[in-house]
């Protein structure tokens, strides 16, 4: 029976590692994760070394972070283990880096994050409460955040921007940070009306200059998705 049990685990691990990146791209993160969240055959083998093996980079199979947290997610589900998938993002040397990985009992099990700077944890499922996911509902004639964005705050004062859908990151400098919490609190019917508020916080800055960097930023987080259209 063990032995008919880790050979169901490799077929459905093989299959995963076939379909993983068609299905990264056609489903948004919560959509794919709860179709990989199917407890089949409770057992005491731990699937983490098949997984391991299954999802290492090989030179003509490439594969992730992303796609190794959830392969692996999907194989621990099914062995009726209680995991977490975690996509954490940091700063680096200036740049902005993103990882995958797996928790239980708040303790890593697969895709341990270095040694160096820590991670800010941008999603994680089954979810926490997010409160600074914009929740659905009508929408009004000005900007509104898409439903599927979630801000994370880095301790620089910087922010990030994650769209579940298509699973890209985009980065807020300090003024795109704050453009962007206006546009989330619903009081910005344009981007005229955020760049004024931006502006009379900081008098020092050049009016017209603040105007034209918050109606670049409108323009691309609209052509990014990450605003929804209008009503």
């Amino acid at each position: 029976m063990a032995l008919l049990v880790r050979l169901r685990q490799a077929a459905r691990g093989l299959t995963l590692r076939a379909l993983l990146p068609l299905m990264v791209k056609r489903q948004a993160l919560p959509d794919l994760l709860r179709s990989l969240d199917r407890p089949a055959e409770p057992t005491n083998d731990d699937p983490r070394r098949l997984a391991a093996r299954l999802f290492r980079p090989l030179h003509l199979w490439p594969t992730t972070c992303l796609y190794r947290a959830l392969g692996s997610y999907a194989l621990l589900r099914a062995a009726g283990q209680e995991v977490r998938f975690v996509i954490g993002v940091r700063k680096a040397n200036g740049e902005l880096q993103a990882h995958a990985w797996l928790e239980r009992d708040g303790q890593t099990i697969v895709g341990a994050p270095g040694p160096d700077a820590p991670y800010t944890v941008a999603y994680a499922w089954p979810a926490d409460p997010a409160p600074q996911r914009n929740t659905p509902g009508e929408r009004g004639p000005g900007l509104t955040p898409s439903d599927e964005v979630l801000l994370t705050e880095l301790k620089d004062g910087t922010g990030v921007l994650l769209h579940v859908g298509s699973k890209f990151y985009f980065t807020l400098n300090r003024t795109g940070l704050m453009a962007w919490k206006l546009i989330a609190a619903g009081g910005a019917p344009d981007a005229a009306a955020v760049a004024r508020t931006i502006a009379a916080a900081f008098p020092e800055a050049d009016p017209a200059a603040v105007s034209a960097d918050v109606a670049a930023l409108v323009t691309e987080l609209t052509s990014e998705g990450l605003l929804a259209p209008p009503a």
